[in-house]
């Protein structure tokens, strides 16, 4: 049983990446999103390969499960923020979690502020994008150098788009991968 899952665990991880990392507000965007967002979501729960182990199959191991779960829960994470799902975003933001401006301390924003954005609409997006996904790491932490776009709109105003070169930086806590800092680079 634990087998087969793990088989279609991976098949909706690979098709989630060919479908590629893009949503909207828009009818078609959000069932696009909807549908990723559910295979997005096995990156944020225990993988299967712990039963596997405990059935005597091979795990998945390697630089490219973490590859593979980092790039799905990135997904998970941009959707989270752009749909304003803070339920989403509160499981797979890290408590401490931090997200550091290109402008210094001054545009830090911690996990409290962007729930309290997000939830208050002070902070709403309308679509989204991750590209130039490279990912480090191994076993319980892991970082992200990304492209991420959105087009967003902050305390009313107008919606605008934005890119923005990060370094995601995820930890594994309880089998789930959570944000734990998000660090624009200096344009």
């Amino acid at each position: 049983m634990h087998g087969r899952f793990a088989v279609a665990l991976v098949w909706s991880g690979m098709a989630a990446m060919l479908a590629g990392c893009s949503s909207g507000k828009d009818a078609g965007a959000r069932a696009d999103s909807a549908a990723r967002a559910d295979s997005a979501t096995a990156a944020t729960m225990p993988r299967a390969d712990s039963a596997a182990s405990a059935t005597g199959a091979t795990p998945a191991t390697g630089a490219a499960s973490v590859t593979d779960d980092i790039r799905a829960a990135e997904n998970s994470w941009r959707i989270a923020v752009t749909g304003g799902d803070t339920v989403e975003l509160g499981r797979i933001t890290a408590p401490g979690f931090t997200m550091a401006g290109g402008t210094g301390p001054a545009s830090t924003v911690t996990r409290a502020t962007l729930m309290k954005q997000v939830a208050g609409g002070m902070l709403q997006a309308d679509s989204s994008s991750v590209s130039n996904l490279t990912v480090n790491g191994s076993g319980d932490s892991a970082t992200a150098d990304l492209t991420f776009y959105w087009h967003v709109s902050r305390n009313g105003k107008p919606a605008k788009g934005e890119t923005m070169q990060v370094t995601d930086s995820w930890v594994k806590k309880d089998g789930r991968w959570q944000l734990a800092s998000r660090k624009e680079k200096a344009k």
